[in-house]
């Protein structure tokens, strides 16, 4: 390394071509250019700067952020939650109350996920409809094992895809009336 420092600092009025791959560059060397030329790197190497590896780190972590702000706008997995939970006790607690026999369990998924849609702040379609189908499945397998086995588990995917379908309505429903409660006239 010395020795390529050693070829650039050459008198100050010497003039000087330098190759840098399929580029040849002529220019005088002057004072503030011998001065560079100590801070020369290798251009084959692979080395960073800590300036370098600063901005490096500051872009990826903007990206990450950036990034994991999208997933978090996509998906919320606190939401999700308090979905499914909804979803749960409004099958088992609500639907249990309410006598309609097999479809009361859907009116209770309508009714508690209708009700924290319309106090929710953000649109949790996503959200909701997961949790119906989890909530569908589970009630299918629970109360019916026996037909969910001897069907071949399709049982179980109608009731996921009903309870999909009735949570995705109740989150509809509610958002739409919260919208027109809170829209100004």
């Amino acid at each position: 390394m010395s020795e390529r420092t050693d070829d650039l600092t050459r008198d100050s009025e010497a003039k000087e071509s330098v190759d840098v791959g399929d580029l040849a560059v002529d220019d005088r060397i002057d004072d503030t250019a011998t001065e560079f030329s100590t801070d020369v790197t290798d251009f084959g190497s692979d080395r960073t700067t800590d300036t370098e590896r600063t901005a490096t780190t500051e872009t990826d972590a903007g990206v990450t952020g950036r990034m994991r702000g999208r997933v978090d706008d996509a998906f919320s997995l606190s939401s999700f939650a308090l979905n499914a939970i909804g979803a749960l006790v409004g099958t088992f607690v609500i639907g249990g109350a309410v006598p309609l026999g097999p479809f009361s369990g859907i009116v209770g998924v309508f009714l508690a996920l209708f009700a924290i849609s319309l106090v929710s702040r953000d649109s949790r379609y996503v959200e909701a409809g997961l949790s119906g189908v989890l909530s569908g499945v589970l009630t299918t397998l629970l109360t019916t094992i026996t037909l969910s086995v001897v069907s071949g588990g399709l049982l179980p995917v109608a009731g996921g895809v009903a309870g999909g379908l009735v949570a995705v309505l109740a989150h509809y429903a509610g958002r739409d009336l919260q919208d027109g409660l809170t829209r100004d006239l």
